[in-house]
């Protein structure tokens, strides 16, 4: 039996937010509306709604009746005509305004699919079979590759709902240990010491690669943030700069490292022997991010660095570097613009296992 019930979810300081759980055929998804209430209404002691809820209230209500009835309507074979019958098409107008990931997992499918024409009826299990293998050929962790599945699996959702297509490929695939989509794995945290870093930095190699990922490792940007920065916004030594969704963004300054500032002046001629001219971006002459991990491996091969190195161990190593360098995990945690302290953890863990082993190699009496 299918069921559509609206639920909430907590969320810091805008109350609730408001989302259908959906039932079909044996499988259950959620379908968030970008809706928020302030008082949770679902449960029986918040019967009135206040005036500043109501609309967005009778609006997710309207939406759940119309979602049952739609999917009522698939049940009974109903599936009405439609103009969307381009998944990449569809996929684009269903993920514009979503997170950056939604793309990432795009330009993957568009790669496997050498076109940008992909009909509905030619994505069916063997085809997601097909791309899944495509994907495990390419330089991605296993995490990522399951990301981007379930990215694309979410716009399968919302076809679903939308009548386009009577169900989700998806669901028909194995999952886990032995399946048709990787298991989840608990991957190891790469990281540089300091030592391994100074035998990268005299290592010749591009210097626009070289110097791209030595600022990550001394200022702990992540690479959306890397490739966002712009010279403007670096002031007195301070890097101002934001991240968030719409909404919800938030400002951050960070003070940036002696090593991490001593490097702006080589990457500055860089560019200008690259682009010849001064650009507004710090680092638009940079190749995109499938060559930079290509480069930064081959970087570390002729380093003889035996490390799986990609950019964001630039980021593991800044944080690494400096817990053991004493700096406190809550300011880490603010250098790494990380929203809960329990997200810095982790890098703690790491510094106590190498702790652990140092200990364990002294000698007994």
């Amino acid at each position: 039996m299918a069921s559509v019930t609206l639920r909430t979810k907590s969320i810091d300081k805008k109350g609730y937010s408001l989302f259908l759980d959906i039932y079909n055929e044996g499988h259950r998804y959620k379908e968030y509306l970008k809706l928020y209430v302030s008082k949770d209404y679902v449960k029986p002691e918040n019967k009135n709604i206040l005036k500043q809820d109501k609309e967005s209230w009778e609006l997710a209500t309207a939406i759940q009746a119309k979602r049952l009835i739609q999917i009522k309507e698939s049940i009974a074979g109903f599936i009405p005509k439609s103009t969307k019958q381009d998944f990449i098409k569809y996929y684009r107008e269903e993920t514009s305004q979503r997170h950056s990931t939604y793309q990432h997992a795009l330009t993957y499918l568009i790669e496997y699919n050498q076109s940008e024409k992909l009909p509905f009826k030619v994505f069916d299990e063997k085809y997601l079979k097909d791309l899944i293998a495509f994907l495990k050929t390419q330089e991605l962790s296993t995490s990522s590759i399951r990301m981007y599945l379930s990215r694309i699996s979410a716009v399968l959702n919302q076809a679903v709902i939308d009548k386009v297509i009577p169900t989700n490929p998806f669901h028909h695939l194995k999952r886990g240990q032995g399946g048709d989509i990787p298991a989840e794995t608990k991957s190891k945290i790469e990281y540089l010491t300091l030592d391994e870093l100074r035998k990268l930095n005299n290592t010749a190699f591009d210097d626009s690669v070289r110097h791209f990922f030595l600022f990550s490792c001394f200022s702990g940007l992540r690479l959306s943030d890397l490739l966002k920065m712009k010279w403007t916004d670096i002031k007195a030594g301070t890097l101002t700069y934001t991240q968030g969704k719409q909404g919800n963004v938030k400002t951050h300054y960070l003070p940036l490292s002696a090593q991490a500032l001593s490097l702006l002046p080589a990457i500055s001629k860089k560019q200008v022997n690259v682009m010849k001219e001064q650009q507004e971006l710090v680092f638009a002459h940079v190749p995109p991010k499938r060559k930079i991990n290509t480069q930064l491996k081959a970087w570390a091969k002729k380093a003889k660095l035996d490390k799986n190195i990609h950019i964001h161990v630039g980021r593991h190593s800044f944080a690494t570097l400096a817990l053991t360098s004493g700096v406190g995990l809550y300011t880490v945690s603010k250098m790494l613009g990380h929203s809960k302290i329990g997200t810095t953890q982790i890098y703690a863990e790491v510094i106590d296992e190498v702790k652990q082993k140092a200990a364990d190699m002294l000698p007994s009496l």
